[in-house]
């Protein structure tokens, strides 16, 4: 392939993670949002967000195995065209069984797009021959931190439904406009002769330390400005300030990630990162101002921001007749704690309190600095 259509190909990539990011933040301020219309408690609204996680769960091993069918390039096409249409359901329920309906679609898209596009990042890192899926989930963040910021503001001045309106119209037009450029689909289509299999236990281990991974981000997604708005008594928009902060930290750490997972090697870099997950986290549920809490919350995104995309390789890479289908892997079990790790969270909060139960984020973070030398299969180029 001339080296001109590789860099294309890798700048749609890229634009593809940096609208799913920009989605991402979009819903942030929707979700405060949401539980106001709905009239439920915590624990009852965790439930709800429960859907979320059963939709992308039911769609993850089903995208690996169509992957290899059809190729990564199609699959992202399409879910990604589908996520954005399927982003307004939720804003629009009007009722707590129509929001389920519609979050467990939201949460098939979701994690639909997450197996094929990070699937077709792991080719264009192949084809390239260096790492690149640091600065791909980098732009993930950059992507959650405009639209987390972005749609604070607009939902302050336009309103809910228009900022939700805009986001949708604008991610979807983008997506659409990279669409061309990526890959062909023989990039990564039937390498394996079955599509459906066991993964293997390497895979199911790297999946469950990113289940760790995944839960702590999918926690202060949901709760972040849950937790800023009670603690501090503040406005919804700033609130929202919570898990932008989450991710400007982690785009930046993501931006140099592949530079440094080249200098120190993953295992190196997972485990370092960890630690200063769980200590900026802690920091940010025990500092009694907001300011500094904000700020300590920055400090954890540096920490978290790399540990995703080192283990996305790493499940890639452990299959390599079936890349799609060991991402799938990876990504299911991680995204059961980024989509059901709200709902854990809502569940202990009614038992203890909202705090007590964010730092269950805190012991993940441990969790992973400990068990790191398991992402060494990241570096198998």
């Amino acid at each position: 392939m001339p080296e001109s259509s590789l860099a294309s190909a890798r700048r749609a990539v890229a634009t593809m993670f940096l609208m799913f990011g920009f989605v991402f933040g979009a819903w942030v301020p929707q979700v405060p949002l949401a539980k106001d219309r709905l009239g439920v408690g915590v624990g009852v609204f965790g439930l709800a967000l429960l859907a979320i996680a059963g939709g992308a769960v039911f769609a993850m091993p089903l995208t690996g195995a169509l992957i290899n069918r059809f190729g990564s390039a199609r699959m992202a096409v399409v879910s990604g065209s589908l996520l954005y249409v399927a982003f307004l359901g939720p804003v629009l329920a009007p009722g707590f069984a129509t929001f389920i309906l519609a979050a467990f679609v939201f949460g098939m898209m979701i994690g639909s797009l997450d197996v094929a596009v990070n699937a077709h990042g792991i080719a264009v890192e192949k084809r390239l021959g260096r790492p690149t899926m640091s600065m791909f989930h980098g732009l993930f963040s950059v992507g959650g931190l405009i639209g987390t910021f972005l749609s604070a503001a607009l939902v302050e001045t336009v309103g809910p439904l228009a900022q939700a309106l805009a986001a949708a119209v604008l991610c979807l037009a983008l997506h659409l406009g990279a669409a061309r450029f990526l890959l062909p689909a023989m990039a990564d289509k039937g390498l394996s002769q079955s599509h459906f299999a066991w993964p293997t236990s390497a895979t199911v281990g790297l999946g469950l330390l990113c289940f760790l991974a995944l839960l702590i981000e999918g926690s202060i997604l949901d709760w972040g400005a849950i937790f800023m708005r009670e603690r501090f008594l503040i406005a919804t928009g700033y609130a929202s300030l919570a898990f932008g902060s989450y991710q400007g930290g982690m785009a930046l750490s993501r931006l140099a990630g592949d530079r440094l997972r080249l200098k120190f090697g993953s295992v190196r870099l997972v485990a370092v990162s960890a630690f200063v997950t769980a200590a900026g986290t802690a920091a940010g549920l025990l500092l009694p101002w907001p300011v500094p809490a904000i700020g300590a919350f920055i400090f954890a995104g540096l920490g978290l921001g790399n540990i995703a995309p080192v283990m996305f390789a790493g499940g890639g890479r452990l299959e390599p007749k079936a890349p799609g289908r060991g991402i799938a892997a990876v990504t299911t079990l991680g995204y059961m704690g980024f989509l059901s790790g709200p709902p854990l969270i809502g569940f202990t909060a009614e038992l203890v309190t909202l705090p007590w139960a964010l730092a269950l984020t805190v012991a993940a973070a441990l969790a992973i600095g400990l068990s790191a030398r398991m992402v060494d299969a990241a570096d198998a180029f």
